[in-house]
This record gives structure tokens, C-alpha cells and sequence, in this order.
């Protein structure tokens, strides 16, 4: 005579009616395809988390990269071990040449007029004084002499002087004055209206 036990939560699930073992109950069909399709939809939303980040920050940023900070380094003033290329002699440079002196400024060729009118005048009282004066100036190849007398007082500073009337003559002038040895060569209005003339009140060069 099997042995009675008091009512526990076997029986009660025996009383329900369904497969009696160690079967389970049946799961319903929505506990199978829910966690699946929880994982799909949380990993979509990370991954649009995660685009919209970096979108986010490539339009703000700009897309350029973080700049790389510079880093300044400052010399210092004690000498290097190796000598550098400055420490060098500089190569000697040609030396210019000396630039030529210039050129003394070459006066211009006195101009003779021998056909100028020249009178030799004595004032010295010494006979043939002007014809010996005036053959020099002849044979010098002046062409238009004439040999005369003067009275002394017309002489200035009763010297020995060769007395031109114009500027052009003036070369003409020192040439004769230099041929009968007279120092003295003035422009100035002559006493007999020849366009030069030598005024002797001693004989030149005595």
C-alpha cells in the first residue's frame, strides 16, 4: 500500500494538465527573435552615435589637423668646437685700378697775326734803334712794320713797352715783345693809332 504524501507544487502542475517529466514548459515566440533584434538595434545606434560624432567634428574642426607646436630654440653664446664657414678670411678682392690723373688742361695755340700793323718807336735817342728792331720782326715774317720816332715823354713809365689797341691782338703782341726782348706787353690805346706798337726808351736788352 503505497505511502501517502502531503500535496506539494508537483501536484499542482499535474492538476493543470501538460506533459509531466522534466519537460519544460514551451517559451513563447517573441523570447526567441526579442534579443536579437535588441543587439541589432543598439549596435545601429552606437554606430549613428559614433558618425555623428565624427562628422560633427570634422565640420567644426575643419578638417585640417591639430597644429604641431613649434618649438623655438634660442642659440646660445657659447662658441661651437668646429670653426664654421664664416670664421673664414674672406677672399681678397681685386684691387681697382687707380683711375688715370687727369690731364692737365692743354692751352691753346697762341694765334700770330703777321699781318698785323706793328710800329717800332724809338724814344731813346739812339740813332737806327727802330730800323734795327723792326728788321728782327721782319725776318720773323711780319709783313706790315714801320720803323719812327716818338718823343720820350710819351713813354709810359719811360720803359721799354709793346702797347696793343685789341683783345684778338694780344697773342700777336707777346709774340713781338718776346722776339726784342721786352717784358712789359699792355693793352691799351696806342700814341700813333697802329694796332700794335713797341715803344723803346732805351735799347732792349742792354
Amino acid at each position: 500500500m503505497p505511502q501517502p504524501y502531503e500535496r506539494d507544487e508537483f501536484d499542482e502542475i499535474a492538476a493543470e494538465g501538460g506533459p509531466v517529466g522534466v519537460h519544460r514548459a514551451p517559451r513563447p515566440w517573441w523570447t526567441r527573435v526579442l534579443p536579437p533584434l535588441l543587439a541589432f538595434i543598439i549596435a545601429g545606434a552606437v554606430a549613428f552615435g559614433i558618425a555623428t560624432l565624427l562628422w560633427n567634428r570634422d565640420i567644426v574642426g575643419g578638417g585640417d589637423p591639430a597644429p604641431t607646436p613649434t618649438v623655438t630654440v634660442t642659440p646660445t653664446d657659447e662658441p661651437s668646437g668646429a670653426p664654421t664657414a664664416s670664421a673664414q678670411p674672406p677672399a681678397e678682392s681685386e684691387a681697382p685700378e687707380p683711375s688715370p690723373a687727369p690731364s692737365e688742361t692743354e692751352e691753346p695755340e697762341p694765334v700770330i697775326l703777321f699781318d698785323a700793323q706793328v710800329h717800332v718807336r724809338n724814344g731813346a735817342g739812339i740813332q737806327g734803334l727802330a730800323g734795327e728792331q723792326q728788321a728782327v720782326l721782319v725776318d720773323a715774317g711780319y709783313t706790315n712794320t714801320e720803323a719812327n720816332n716818338i718823343s720820350s715823354s710819351l713813354i709810359p713809365d719811360d720803359a721799354n713797352v709793346v702797347i696793343y689797341s685789341e683783345e684778338r691782338l694780344a697773342d700777336t703782341a707777346a709774340d713781338v715783345a718776346e722776339r726784342l726782348g721786352i717784358d712789359q706787353v699792355e693793352m691799351d690805346d696806342t700814341p700813333g693809332g697802329a694796332e700794335i706798337e713797341v715803344l723803346l726808351a732805351s735799347e732792349p736788352g742792354a
